[in-house]
């Protein structure tokens, strides 16, 4: 009887489809609204159902809350996204949920609209590449192989220039495809692997490097702050993040600092045993030993991380639809090429 339950329970969660990021959005505007006006959050709850979109939601937060579940597990019994739980898990502590809300607020939003903009950049460039893997593959299996017959004779410019732009068609169409599948293989193993082969993959591979080296950062700078706000010494702090198994990398890397820290080291040189965090995290615990000037300095980095983001990831939406463009651009050349060359050599025999 248990085991049928349970495996009920599990079928449930995988039927029911997550909240809508735009829905997710609207909640946290509405309710962080309210709670800036010194409303409790039960209250804040009732008001922002008046909303019949976002009543349900309301309506199932408030009974969860009501029986003393703890906070990131109620929004997660309303089916709030992953990244939205994680990040409430620390504000029973810290008890500042009007911040939290708008943090949880402008991280969606900022998901959102980057998500929006790179299938707008992506969309066309990738139905047109699409439909030139289709003319490619056609001209590879028919008009490419009838002029090789017909010029197979003639070892001239026109006949080897042909055999490179088909190894050269078959050589981008072998790139597609091993990056589709490395890309494919990647998110199946990545979550099988262990957390040494993780950060070991992590440290090699420059992009990777640069992601997790911003989200983690971010992460504890975030929650680290948001801890010491709340009066938590800098090490109970230290201990609060790890103990939130979640965040698997940011939760090993402060058991890394909790196990420099009870060998006798500063944390100024327990933090450089972490090598994923950004050299501006580990600069400011180098020069600040006030609790109260690292708490403004964590929330200016925090702010400074936001915005870098932004920057980067804007730069890197900017160059994918030109390299797009440049790629079709190629494949263009050489369809025209692989067509109009042999005829040009025909006409010139006539």
């Amino acid at each position: 009887m248990h085991l049928a339950s349970l495996q009920k329970t599990k079928w449930t969660r995988f039927r029911d489809p997550p909240l809508p990021v735009s829905q997710q959005i609207l909640f946290f505007k509405r309710c962080s609204h309210i709670l800036d006006k010194g409303y409790p959050l039960l209250d804040a709850l009732e008001m922002t159902g008046w909303d019949t979109s976002l009543k349900s939601t309301c309506d199932i937060l408030t009974q969860h809350l009501s029986a003393g579940h703890p906070i990131h597990e109620a929004f997660m019994k309303a089916r709030f996204s992953h990244s939205v739980t994680n990040f409430l898990y620390f504000s029973q502590v810290h008890h500042n949920l009007s911040r939290s809300f708008h943090q949880c607020k402008d991280m969606l939003q900022l998901k959102k609209d980057y998500k929006e903009k790179f299938v707008k950049v992506i969309r066309y460039p990738v139905f047109l590449l699409v439909f030139l893997i289709i003319a490619c593959t056609i001209l590879q299996r028919t008009v490419i192989p009838n002029f090789l017959n017909l010029f197979e004779g003639e070892k001239d410019g026109t006949f080897r220039l042909m055999v490179i732009i088909m190894h050269v068609m078959n050589g981008l169409g072998i790139l597609v495809l091993l990056s589709g599948l490395l890309l494919v293989v990647i998110m199946i193993i990545l979550p099988r692997m262990t957390l040494k082969k993780k950060l070991s993959l992590y440290e090699r591979v420059p992009l990777l490097k640069l992601y997790h080296s911003y989200s983690v950062s971010f992460l504890f700078t975030t929650h680290l702050h948001s801890l010491l706000q709340a009066g938590l010494p800098l090490k109970d702090s230290i201990e609060m993040i790890c103990r939130h198994k979640k965040y698997e990398l940011l939760s090993h890397y402060c058991k890394e600092l909790l196990y420099e820290l009870s060998n006798g080291k500063t944390f100024a040189q327990a933090i450089y045993s972490c090598p994923l965090f950004r050299p501006e995290l580990t600069n400011i615990f180098h020069h600040t030993n006030d609790i109260k000037a690292l708490k403004d300095e964590l929330e200016l980095l925090a702010e400074f991380f936001i915005d870098y983001l932004n920057q980067k990831i804007s730069a890197w939406l900017h160059i994918i639809q030109p390299a797009f463009f440049i790629i079709i651009a190629t494949v263009i050349i050489l369809i025209y090429a692989s067509i109009m060359l042999p005829l040009y050599q025909w006409m010139n025999q006539i």
